[in-house]
């Protein structure tokens, strides 16, 4: 009798799996057991709302994954910590300073942030005349060091003849900086994604940013050695996920009003000062590829831009950003063939997601 029942509920737990895996969002297969999904977030950043979103929304619990958020205001603190994390969203700047010191891989590409911007205030010399150098000559910005504001500063200073040596960089987080600009501190402010919309409500002019000076400022989706080696499946679900989920964002104006009700919630749960329109701007310039996009951007291949060999487009793209740090002696040219010599930037997760992708009918 017993052996009965224990078949009996075997068959019943196979048909309960069944019946989650034909009932799920993306038509993917749920993991046998539940599993932690760690993930380092970029606090206020479109790129990191699609892991909320999916979260909020139920489609990682039918996957069987929990989510565990380690939340960050800049890339290089969030390599810092890797250790506490699987997959994370990142700048192109945060995802180089994690190859350097901690091997981490760049497994997707996910953004190009056009809104890096540079504010002055409005009643300053730089927001009469900003390609004015002289007016330029000795004053403090406030800005995350080592990071795509950084890559978007050094590049408006140069196009006006100047460089990094003429002004006084103040190394601060973008929430932090945007209050310290506020109370008079600093010249000129350089911020991001939410807070850059918040600075532009505030009254402060925008000089410039990397979309206005047609700047390649990648973001990328990372993962870290230890999540590649001993939670592929799990790694392989959460990159399907985030991309899948950006899609049923654009399915319907209903999905993205939930969207955007949801980036709202996230911000004021990270302390992020955004309302309904902040967001709603942020998701519309959120430049995510589609599932075939961020496959073919890992696993398609281009020449090298410095016209050496073949890497992915993903490669290219984020070495846009490498090859600016190595002009002005914050990385080296060892530094690039490393990445290169030890693939990390991969498109491994990529391939194996393919396969699963193209047999649910998603992408061909």
């Amino acid at each position: 009798m017993k052996k009965v029942v224990s078949v009996l509920l075997t068959l019943v737990l196979l048909l309960s799996a069944a019946a989650l895996a034909e009932g799920t969002t993306f038509g993917l297969e749920p993991l046998e057991k539940e599993t932690t999904l760690h993930i380092g977030f970029f606090s206020g950043s479109a790129h990191s709302i699609p892991w909320y979103i999916a979260d909020q929304m139920g489609f990682f619990k039918e996957l069987n994954i929990k989510v565990e958020y380690e939340s960050f205001v800049n890339g290089p603190a969030m390599m810092e910590s890797s250790s506490n994390w699987d997959v994370c969203d990142v700048g192109g700047p945060g995802a180089l300073n994690g190859m350097k010191n901690y091997d981490v891989k760049m497994i997707g590409e996910i953004d190009n942030e056009g809104n890096t911007a540079i504010f002055a205030r409005p009643d300053s010399p730089i927001a009469a005349d900003p390609a004015n150098p002289e007016v330029w000559k000795g004053v403090t910005c406030i800005l995350p060091l080592g990071t795509t504001l950084q890559h978007t500063l050094l590049s408006y200073l140069q196009s006006i003849g100047l460089t990094g040596e003429d002004v006084v960089m103040t190394n601060m987080d973008v929430t932090s900086g945007l209050n310290a600009f506020k109370n008079g501190q600093g010249d000129v402010l350089c911020v991001w994604n939410a807070i850059a919309y918040n600075a532009e409500d505030s009254g402060f002019v925008r000089v410039s940013d990397a979309a206005q000076m047609g700047l390649n400022v990648t973001s990328t989706m990372c993962a870290t050695p230890d999540a590649l080696a001993n939670k592929q499946e799990l790694v392989d679900k959460a990159w399907m996920v985030y991309y899948l989920t950006w899609a049923w964002c654009n399915e319907s104006e209903e999905n993205m009003a939930k969207a955007v009700e949801l980036y709202v919630e996230s911000c004021e749960d990270e302390g992020v000062v955004a309302d309904e329109s902040i967001c709603e701007r942020a998701l519309k310039i959120f430049l995510c590829p589609t599932p075939a996009e961020a496959v073919a951007l890992m696993t398609d291949k281009v020449q090298d831009r410095n016209g050496e060999g073949e890497v992915s487009p993903a490669t290219n793209d984020l070495f846009e950003t490498l090859d600016f740090f190595i002009s002005v002696g914050s990385y080296s040219a060892e530094d690039r063939a490393n990445i290169l010599e030890k693939g990390l930037v991969s498109g491994e997760v990529a391939e194996r997601c393919a396969e699963t992708l193209k047999t649910l009918g998603i992408i061909e």
